[in-house]
């Protein structure tokens, strides 16, 4: 985003943090940054358009934290839904305004910014999704997305009373504190083989929505794991089931390394191309497409 936008949509948040959305007129923004009000509209509009672009702004700049987060290899399984909660924390500490904003506003939003707020929402379950299955194992993946609700839950009740209730909270403690009760909810889960809320279609719904906004490694790697949700589901004989799940493990990890080889790559794709299932060809020739692409 050019300077001069950006320095607005910093200007514009603080003032509808200080004054209201709707206390706040486009001369306050002009003003608050030493330019013409005539200026201003030549990069928003309207004060709707202004708005719409900060949460724009501010969702892609959240997401990409988010989205570093769950490619980082360093973290333990154990460390990962702990360094979520800190994370999220501390981007509210840096964000303050932004979440005050949309917490505190009751906005009048249009279709677009409706959706683009729910997308977000959706794309932040999804990686919490993501999360819960990489530090439980394929055992909880029938109860993740549960898992991935009551988990964002805990997060937006302490994030609201940080918000809301200007309660302070010792970040590294709440990580800790909000870990270990998840580990709790999520154990509760599989051992006692819980009845489901959320099923197959709630995830598609939420892979959907993230791959909608996604390329490079990212994207694939959500098809891959949209394709192991396909293969599960399709009339394979054991045999070629087990080949065929062995292949996007690799054809994965290649792409979770920093630099993946393109002659592993291409020889995986050539194995899944072999497959005996229109619906699996289809969503292979779309992987091998965004593929492609990032070769």
């Amino acid at each position: 985003m050019e300077g001069k936008k950006q320095k607005i949509i910093h200007s514009a948040i603080k003032c509808f943090s200080e004054k209201g959305y709707r206390g706040t007129s486009i001369q306050d923004i002009a003003d608050s940054i030493g330019i013409a009000k005539g200026s201003l509209y030549f990069y928003f509009k309207s004060k709707e358009d202004l708005l719409l672009s900060i949460i724009k702004y501010y969702l892609k700049t959240i997401n990409d934290e988010f989205q570093e987060l769950i490619e980082r290899v360093d973290l333990s399984t154990e460390d990962l839904l702990r360094e979520h909660v800190i994370m999220s924390y501390r981007m509210y500490d840096k964000h303050k305004n932004f979440f005050s904003l949309l917490m505190q506003e009751r906005l009048e939003v249009n279709a677009e910014m409706h959706e683009l707020i729910v997308g977000a929402r959706r794309q932040g379950l999804f990686y919490c999704h993501q999360m819960i299955i990489r530090v439980y194992g394929e055992r909880v993946r029938p109860y993740a997305c549960d898992a991935a609700v009551l988990f964002q839950a805990i997060m937006d009740g302490y994030l609201g009373l940080a918000v809301m209730g200007n309660q302070n909270f010792d970040t590294e403690r709440l990580g800790s504190y909000v870990r270990d009760r998840t580990d709790v909810l999520v154990h509760q889960l599989i051992e006692s083989q819980a009845a489901t809320m959320l099923g197959d279609e709630t995830l598609e719904q939420w892979n959907a929505t993230v791959v909608a906004g996604q390329g490079g490694k990212t994207g694939i790697l959500l098809e891959i794991d949209a394709l192991k949700k396909a293969v599960d589901q399709a009339d394979l004989q054991e045999a070629e089931l087990d080949e065929v799940h062995s292949t996007l493990e690799v054809l994965g990890a290649e792409f979770e390394k920093a630099e993946p080889q393109p002659v592993v790559i291409k020889g995986m794709l050539a194995l899944l191309k072999t497959i005996h299932s229109a619906k699996i060809k289809k969503q292979v020739v779309k992987l091998e497409s965004q593929v492609l692409e990032l070769l």
